[in-house]
């Protein structure tokens, strides 16, 4: 591909075209494998020498600018959902039960436009760009990123960035903070396993679904009285099974739910309070108690310096309107944290809502971003990178923390 004698609407209309072929022929998590293809023969046209992940679908490519310097990282997230489309769209879903409804189709081709973006101003770039397509971001708790990082593609990384669409900015928006931005997300499964009995002699059983009843009412008690009000947790019980039949007192009960918080202080001391919960139950009612906490994507903490330099060249490409002024954090989670915790780097809220239109959510079946999106997200990442190099280059500290 000539790059560098794409008109402005010719690239706008190719990496539409992209996209829309993404949005067509979505894949869930570790089976990606048509996306892959699609993303390193795009690369390779580019003039690109991706690399393909080790036992997964990830790739990854390097691009070197004009000039010697560090390295940063960008990453775009590739697989999709379990989720029948709803949207009517003329290139909706051609894989049934299966749809990008986290946007993670304009994930992509966002990177390839900021690629295609960066190869035509490549004598401005100090140094080089490490670029990742990251598999099963989905997949908690496992996720894709730790892929990518044991193959090694962090490495002589100096910093990373990365964006997700967020349906409730209107378009032409963005949305970035220092600090907790997304939700450390934890599972947790608790068996209580009782006696069974005839219900008409209920005393000579030990009842799980009571058991079950307390410990539910006593775990409501730990976000309101022993994390601190200033703090942010919530405890979710999503499912509940238990009982055989409606005359026996049942003699088993399993519940699985979700804990999300955004400090990793009350993420390690929320299973220390179950575990009480629990310990207490076993004594007042005689139940046994199996627990398993299941630590997922950990609090995805932006560190100040890349967000500031983020808010910073947002308003250079945007205008101080296209900067979200106060920017909430949000008890969803995204695997980018993994990076973060290794990395210094920031991760930023795409606006792909239009004005007037219904909001249609994340993972939601009707979710139709604005594809105006592409221009904004890359345009705004391409400057990105370059301000990033030139700050590293100059020795700019990515590494304090607030």
């Amino acid at each position: 591909m000539d790059v560098l004698n794409l008109t402005e609407d010719a690239l706008e209309a190719k990496c539409v075209e992209w996209r829309r072929w993404f949005h067509e022929h979505p894949e869930v998590s570790t089976e990606e494998k048509k996306t892959s293809e699609k993303i390193f023969t795009i690369l390779k046209d580019l003039g690109l020498d991706p690399v393909r992940g080790t036992d997964h679908y990830g790739v990854a490519a390097t691009l070197k600018g004009g000039k010697p310097g560090p390295m940063v990282a960008l990453r775009a997230d590739i697989d999709a959902l379990s989720v029948k489309e709803a949207t009517g769209l003329p290139y909706a879903s051609q894989n049934p039960g299966v749809m990008h409804a986290c946007g993670h189709d304009i994930h992509i081709t966002t990177l390839l436009e900021t690629i295609l973006r960066l190869l035509r101003r490549k004598e401005e770039i100090q140094g080089s760009v490490r670029i990742l397509f990251q598999p099963s971001e989905e997949l908690s708790p496992t996720g894709g990123a730790r892929y990518m990082m044991k193959d090694g593609f962090l490495q002589d990384v100096k910093a990373i960035f990365g964006l997700h669409v967020w349906p409730s900015f209107v378009c032409g928006k963005i949305g970035v903070k220092a600090g907790a931005m997304m939700a450390g997300s934890d599972r947790i499964k608790v068996v209580i396993k009782g006696k069974t009995a005839h219900a008409g002699h209920p005393q000579e059983g030990i009842d799980a679904i009571m058991a079950a009843a307390d410990f539910l009412q006593q775990i409501s008690h730990i976000v309101s009285r022993r994390i601190s009000p200033l703090a942010t947790a919530t405890i979710n019980i999503g499912t509940i099974r238990g009982g055989s039949r409606y005359n026996v007192v049942p003699d088993e009960v399993t519940l699985e739910g979700t804990i999300r918080t955004l400090d990793e202080e009350n993420r390690k001391r929320i299973p220390e309070f179950i575990q009480d919960i629990l310990d207490g139950l076993k004594k007042s009612a005689s139940v046994d108690c199996e627990f398993n906490y299941y630590y997922g994507y950990p609090v995805l903490d932006n560190w100040s310096v890349p967000a500031q330099l983020v808010r910073d060249t947002a308003r250079k490409v945007l205008g101080d309107e296209g900067l979200v002024s106060q920017v909430v954090p949000d008890l969803t989670a995204e695997d980018f944290g993994f990076y973060l915790q290794e990395i210094p780097g920031a991760f930023l809220w795409l606006g792909c809502g239009t004005e007037g239109e219904p909001i249609h959510g994340l993972h939601d079946a009707r979710m139709c971003p604005n594809e105006n999106a592409l221009v904004v997200g890359s345009k705004l990442m391409s400057q990105v990178v370059i301000d990033a190099l030139a700050a590293l280059e100059q020795g700019a500290d990515f590494s304090k923390r607030e």
